[in-house]
């Protein structure tokens, strides 16, 4: 077993590591950008020892041989790197192999693998994965783009080849080519500049799918499933909620997705976490899209469920040791979910926030986990990812889940930087959402965003009517606004809609 290792992350995840090491008696490194910023990376003082990376912002998190080089002099046998940074970059790993520290996480020959997505592909399609239509191989040329995107027919999807994240991915839908020719170019700069590749292919779009993804790992000799995570709701292509187990699959659906998750890491004899992406249509057909091989943001909902420890399987692993457990002791017990508390202003699409936190107020109760960093005073700085904190509750049944997280949603407090809170509270006013009928373009079908703006109107009003007069606002004024905001739902998405939203409003708890 390791003795001491490094942490090469920041932030919530970075403390989620040094606890895990902590029980098991291993001593940490934590990594600080400059000396004298330590308040601000609350890991540090977590941690048995502090490395200065000497750069700002992301650009020491990124530096391989200078965090080789802090691993070297404080001795750490290993790096753990988290999610995000370096977690999935091959020639870290190979750095590391080449100087004896073990990287936790698969071997670098399969991170390069599994980075290249047409690559991935063709492996999931070997091992009897459904994929969806696409051109196996990348598209260089204008002439290339027509012709396949001619071939698959509209809608398709444009990625970036070594994307990840929810990044490098833009859908076409209308036949403009002059169009698609300014997001294919324009997709290629922003590849190269995220990723440092220019590779795109070209895939069939599925509509409003499900994002679903199992859990797997292995040790090299053992492989298996840990069961799924619904991840549908989603802002740019990036997750915001995630549960398990999934509302949508069926016992069925459920043995087959995990079989062939199994199938593919068994394949490639993997060792560590590793997650089998799909999307799935309202028939439960589904259709394999990615593997990604590190621990996910949206670990503690499958820990949860199943009662493990990820992060701890991730470091036996690593120090060469079997897994823990065996498939036959893991059953799905209870519903947890998880939500992503970002520095973000729902107000302003989703625009990225940052500052100086000045009131943080986090509520408690039975089966309610806060996964944060941060604290009272805390900066938020502009150029870190702005995951603030993940709220994760568990309940027997999905809808006990959801109802510990409407009474912590009313209790937690953030001032200082916009965020997320208040979206959340909209989310968990929709009947869609507590009913299970989610897919990725939830956010936009069922506008919850007009509906946060409207209801956002209406108790501005009211605590000025408050303010001014001591009064509530009158039933008729309350009325004047639901139906002023009715006739524009009206306009815009037909009679039927327009009464669906109305009685949402109607509904609406002005206490």
């Amino acid at each position: 077993m390791f003795k001491k290792i490094l942490v090469a992350n920041r932030g919530e995840i970075a403390i989620r590591i040094i606890r895990a090491c902590k029980e098991m008696g291993i001593k940490t490194v934590a990594l600080c950008p400059k000396k004298g910023e330590e308040k601000n990376f609350w890991e540090t003082e977590l941690a048995d020892e502090i490395g200065y990376l000497e750069e700002e912002g992301v650009y020491g998190y990124l530096n391989q041989r200078k965090i080789l080089k802090i691993a070297k002099f404080f001795q750490a046998e290993a790096v753990h790197p988290g999610y995000g940074f370096l977690s999935e970059n091959a020639d870290f790993a190979k750095l590391c192999e080449e100087n004896q520290i073990k990287f936790i996480g698969p071997r670098w020959p399969i991170l390069r693998l599994l980075g290249d997505k047409i690559e991935a592909k063709k492996i999931a399609k070997k091992c009897g994965l459904p994929v969806l239509p696409s051109v196996e191989r990348e598209v260089r040329t204008e002439k290339e783009l027509k012709n396949v995107i001619k071939e698959l027919k509209l809608p398709v999807v444009l990625k970036a080849v070594d994307g990840g994240g929810g990044m490098g991915i833009e859908i076409i839908t209308k036949e403009n080519f002059r169009a698609i020719k300014e997001i294919f170019e324009k997709l290629k700069r922003i590849s190269q500049s995220a990723f440092a590749s220019e590779r795109i292919f070209i895939e069939k779009y599925l509509q409003s799918p499900r994002h679903i993804e199992f859990q797997t790992i292995g040790d090299g000799k053992n492989f298996f499933h840990l069961f799924e995570r619904e991840c549908s709701i989603q802002r740019r292509h990036q997750k915001l909620v995630e549960e398990a187990p999934s509302p949508l699959l069926d016992d069925k659906t459920r043995r087959n997705m995990g079989k062939l998750a199994s199938r593919l890491i068994k394949y490639l004899g993997y060792e560590g976490l590793a997650t089998v992406e799909f999307l799935v249509d309202q028939n439960r057909n589904f259709y394999f899209i990615e593997v990604n091989p590190r621990l996910q943001v949206e670990h503690p909902v499958t820990e949860a469920i199943l009662g493990l420890d990820l992060v701890r399987e991730q470091i036996l692993i690593a120090s060469g040791e079997r897994i823990s457990f065996k498939k036959d002791d893991i059953q799905i017990r209870g519903h947890a979910i998880e939500f992503r508390v970002n520095a973000e202003d729902p107000f302003d699409n989703f625009r990225p926030s940052h500052g100086k936190i000045t009131r943080f107020q986090m509520p408690g109760g039975k089966r309610i986990e806060i996964h944060t960093f941060c604290r009272q005073g805390q900066e938020v700085f502009p150029y870190f990812d702005p995951l603030l904190l993940k709220l994760v509750v568990f309940g027997k049944t999905r809808k006990e889940a959801l109802k510990r997280a409407k009474m912590a949603f009313e209790e937690m407090e953030i001032e200082g930087v916009k965020n997320l809170i208040p979206f959340f509270k909209e989310v968990l006013k929709n009947e869609n959402f507590w009913e299970g009928r989610i897919d990725t373009d939830f956010i936009k079908k069922e506008r919850i965003i007009d509906f946060l703006k409207e209801r956002t109107k209406v108790e501005e009003r009211m605590k000025k009517k408050e303010k001014s007069e001591g009064l509530f606002l009158e039933e008729k004024e309350i009325a004047f606004l639901l139906a002023s905001f009715f006739q524009e739902e009206k306009k815009e998405e037909g009679k039927k809609n327009g009464w669906k939203s109305f009685w949402r409003l109607k509904n609406l708890e002005f206490d």
